[in-house]
């Protein structure tokens, strides 16, 4: 198959499942093209992206916000499609580029895949009528896709309560590949972790949605409760500063990491903490369980294939306050028997979710959106 990738934002989960997909796709035989904005690009994107054997790319701008360089973004990706097609797949990531690929002249050939990571109508501070809005926006838009793919079974019971088609829905969930982390006493010595030390950590973009300054209240009241615990953050983002400030204020002991590759320091943490408001299906969950670090979380899109209660961690309310999240740190933090149990079941969970799995079951629903076309639209072999 000839298939076009196309994203706007290739920071988080969105752009890590890109490269991944991309990756794969092409190790399976696929002919893969990746179009990307360099207007939000993240270095190490574009970098791993370059590094990929096979896989081509093209940047073409688009924008975040709503406006009419939409038109401009859009007419600039049907010319390429035009130029460099024809493709088989047409698969947009995230909410700018899942729009561009399924607005195109409905006369280029191509299956239109939309996969939202995270559709804006999950996003619990959303106003009413920014709500309906949105709502409304992802219905009209699903009348010009051929499949749907959500990567966690909250994403899909909530595009099925959008009214987006149940024959259209289609669940591929996120994988990476197994061996992915650092041997865990490389992690702590990264960490400057001494042996009796605890450590727990948030990892992620530091935004509304991942909602640091809670980890930082949570991580102040757990410490309270058990002094040995040491917290660290990965990522960067609109809220750093802000979360920074509240580490100071409160007198809270927070390492700042900035952006770290979440290999090199997941092992290393004896806890992982996500706090996020809303999600689709986070990585970061996937990264605990292969490096088999039991997870405190928010009851949020992922929860429910990777944090089984009393199984691989604990679970709150997406609401929970901080007092309650670092509560539940303490508990697990003393409770070492409890914490090997949960690190035993995550590895064991983690053996299906693989980047393998992901990308095979990918294909599967590519095939079945050109089959409901009826044919392929390229002389390439479509075997996987």
């Amino acid at each position: 198959m000839r298939i076009l990738l196309a994203l706007e934002t290739s920071g988080g989960g969105s752009g890590r499942h890109v490269l991944d997909l991309a990756a794969g796709l092409s190790a399976h035989g696929q002919d893969v093209t990746v179009v990307w904005s360099p207007d939000r690009a993240e270095a190490h994107f574009v970098e791993k992206l370059e590094a990929l054997n096979g896989v081509a790319s093209h940047p073409l701008s688009m924008r975040r916000a709503l406006g009419l360089h939409d038109l401009r973004s859009l007419r600039d990706l049907a010319a390429f499609v035009r130029s460099a097609g024809p493709f088989d797949i047409l698969h947009g990531h995230s909410s700018k580029a899942g729009a561009l690929v399924r607005l195109l002249p409905r006369n280029l050939p191509g299956a239109r895949i939309y996969t939202p990571h995270a559709f804006r109508t999950l996003d619990p501070a959303l106003s009413g009528p920014a709500r309906i809005f949105y709502g409304q926006l992802e219905r009209l838009l699903a009348l010009r896709a051929d499949r749907l793919i959500a990567v966690s079974k909250a994403e899909e019971m909530h595009a099925r309560s959008l009214g987006l088609g149940a024959k259209r829905v289609r669940l591929v969930m996120n994988g990476i590949p197994p061996g992915y982390a650092l041997p865990r006493a490389e992690a702590r010595a990264r960490l400057r972790l001494a042996s009796e030390e605890i450590a727990v950590g948030l990892v992620g973009r530091l935004d509304l949605q991942k909602d640091p300054i809670r980890f930082v209240r949570a991580a102040k009241h757990a410490q309270s409760l058990q002094p040995r615990l040491r917290a660290f953050v990965a990522g960067d983002g609109p809220l750093r500063e802000a979360a920074e400030a509240e580490a100071r204020s409160t007198a809270a002991d927070v390492t700042f990491l900035g952006w770290r590759d979440s290999r090199e320091i997941m092992a290393g943490l004896d806890l992982f903490c996500m706090t996020s408001r809303y999600e689709a299906m986070p990585y970061t969950l996937l990264e605990a369980l292969h490096a088999g670090v039991p997870i405190v979380s928010t009851q949020v899109g992922g929860t429910d294939e990777t944090v089984g209660r009393g199984v691989t961690g604990e679970v709150l309310p997406a609401d929970a306050s901080a007092q309650s999240i670092g509560h539940a740190i303490a508990e697990l933090a003393r409770d070492r028997p409890r914490r090997r149990n949960y690190s035993t079941a995550s590895k064991s969970l983690a053996r299906q979710r693989t980047t393998d799995r992901m990308v095979e079951q990918t294909i599967e629903t590519y095939h079945e959106a050109l089959a409901g076309r009826g044919a392929c639209t390229s002389d390439t072999d479509l075997s996987p």
